[in-house]
């Protein structure tokens, strides 16, 4: 997976609302300090904006507007393009290409979550799908729009941030797809687009990423390396190794998290905090979570269990 470039929005939101040039702005939360790698990402509420703003992005990143809540009276203008003026309702979405820039003004009260995809991860699922430069595929712009794909790794987006949820393996999944999906549905290319395959990881193959697993639960898995193993793009290892194991690679991290600490909380008497460490949560939070989603309980009552 192509690494996310220095470019940073946001950092440029946290500068822009520091100085005072985004007044209305507030984060509810984001994913600067997470770690992620292949999608940065925000929650924001506004007031309305008295005058015409500069979208806060980067020309490397591609940038996609989901709105959680308030229907709101929204002008975008990219530089050499159109003006789109219309009011955009919760659950449409805006997307705006890399490279130029975009001016914003709103009425009323909007509740968005802001998602950027780096222009190289787009370009990689261009040249994976089409067999072409990824350069040379042009990604439309879209205002107002309703995708339902699109919707739910939004949705699961805003859902990790409120989480504070710094697995890779997720977040790795999420942007993977996005990109595909860009490249499908909304490149210049898209009229050519070709199915996935369906073909399921050989025996050997799904043994190695699982040994992989196993033997690096207290590192910080990613998709790119667990496909590596593989051999196999991560385009599409998520997808194969579904249909291979029957749970997504996220899934499938988080289920052997969760049995080792199973293990150790019977086995040893390691604070709550070095027990998630040595299974790979990234914190004792994230330990306690996904142990109660899976297990039903929580790791301290299923020690005294």
């Amino acid at each position: 997976m192509a690494e996310i470039a220095s470019a940073n929005p946001l950092a440029n939101l946290r500068s822009k609302l520091r100085g005072g040039t985004l007044v209305g702005t507030r984060v509810v939360a984001d994913s600067m300090d997470l770690g992620w790698r292949g999608i940065q990402a925000a929650i924001t509420q506004h007031t309305p904006l008295r005058e015409t703003v500069r979208g806060i992005c980067e020309p490397s990143l591609i940038c996609l507007i989901y709105h959680l809540a308030g229907p709101t009276m929204l002008t975008r203008k990219l530089d050499g393009g159109p003006l789109d003026r219309g009011v955009v309702l919760p659950r449409q979405m805006c997307l705006t290409p890399a490279g130029p820039t975009a001016y914003w003004n709103h009425s009323d009260y909007p509740e968005i979550v802001r998602i950027y995809l780096h222009i190289r991860m787009y370009e990689s699922a261009v040249q994976e799908i089409f067999n072409c430069d990824g350069s040379t595929a042009c990604l439309r712009p879209e205002f107002g729009m309703v995708d339902p794909l699109l919707e739910q790794l939004a949705i699961a987006v805003a859902a990790a941030l409120r989480n504070s949820d710094c697995e890779p393996v997720y977040i790795d999944s999420i942007a993977n797809l996005m990109a595909a999906h860009l490249a499908r549905t909304y490149s210049s290319r898209a009229s050519a687009a070709t199915n996935f395959p369906e073909t399921k990881l050989t025996a050997c193959k799904i043994r190695r990423v699982i040994d992989y697993v196993e033997a690096n639960l207290e590192m910080g898995l990613t998709l790119e390396r667990m496909a590596s193993e593989a051999a196999i793009s991560p385009l599409y290892f998520a997808r194969a190794f579904k249909m291979t194991i029957g749970k997504s690679p996220h899934q499938y991290v988080i289920t052997r998290r969760v049995e080792h600490a199973k293990e150790l909380l019977r086995s040893t008497d390691l604070p709550l905090e070095e027990v998630a460490a040595a299974v790979g949560f990234c914190s004792q939070n994230h330990l306690s979570r996904m142990f109660l989603r899976h297990v039903g309980v929580p790791p301290g009552a299923y020690r005294r269990q």
